[in-house]
């Protein structure tokens, strides 16, 4: 038992060093400019290659998975609050940053968060959780979608995207909330045995 405590102590560890790393690197490659030295594109790439790092690391890292499925689901969706702040920070780049980004990834951002909020403080139901992940899910791809068409293109009204303090959110932000509406939907994919009206806790 004292084993299996360590051990989860442990990653528990690893995973908040990982995270403090990457918010640390995040910001470091933002503020020298990192992403205006090398082709566009090739930031939305990076994006998405940590994200894929994400949920093949939680297919085949058993002690990785079980870290993840201990999180509270009602704690996943708190987490996606945040998402009301990236989406009024897109709002206050209006002008500057691409309005067609502006339209599909602010609103839908902040809707997501109020559904998080609303998850958390009013209902812990299977359904509840189902709408808000594949709403948030659905904003995300759509959100992420943009970005990467219109960066591929070189709009150049994506060009603060890749710029502090705006860098944050695609690289650090989106990756953990695509990954956390992964983890969820896998998590109650298998509670068959929870009817749609039934609590979680």
């Amino acid at each position: 038992m004292k084993a299996v405590i360590r051990q989860q102590n442990n990653m528990e560890k690893r995973v908040t060093l990982v995270v403090v790393f990457w918010g640390i690197a995040s910001f470091l490659l933002g503020y020298i400019g990192f992403f205006n030295l090398i082709p566009r594109p090739i930031f939305g790439a990076v994006v998405v290659l940590i994200l894929l790092s994400l949920i093949l690391s939680y297919q085949f890292n058993s002690r990785f998975k079980d870290f993840c499925n201990s999180i509270p689901l009602k704690a996943i969706a708190l987490f996606h609050t945040w998402r009301i702040f990236a989406g009024w920070i897109f709002l206050s780049f209006s002008g500057v940053l691409s309005e067609t980004f502006i339209n599909n990834a602010a609103y839908g951002d902040i809707i997501s968060g109020f559904l998080g909020l609303s998850v958390f403080v009013f209902g812990h139901t299977k359904l509840n959780y189902y709408i808000f992940n594949i709403i948030g899910l659905l904003d995300f791809i759509v959100a992420v979608g943009t970005g990467i068409s219109l960066t591929i293109i070189c709009d150049a009204g994506m060009a603060p995207i890749i710029q502090l303090p705006l860098i944050m959110i695609p690289l650090f932000g989106v990756p953990l909330s695509g990954f956390t509406h992964f983890i969820s939907l896998s998590r109650l994919v298998k509670m068959k045995d929870v009817n749609l009206t039934e609590i979680i806790e």
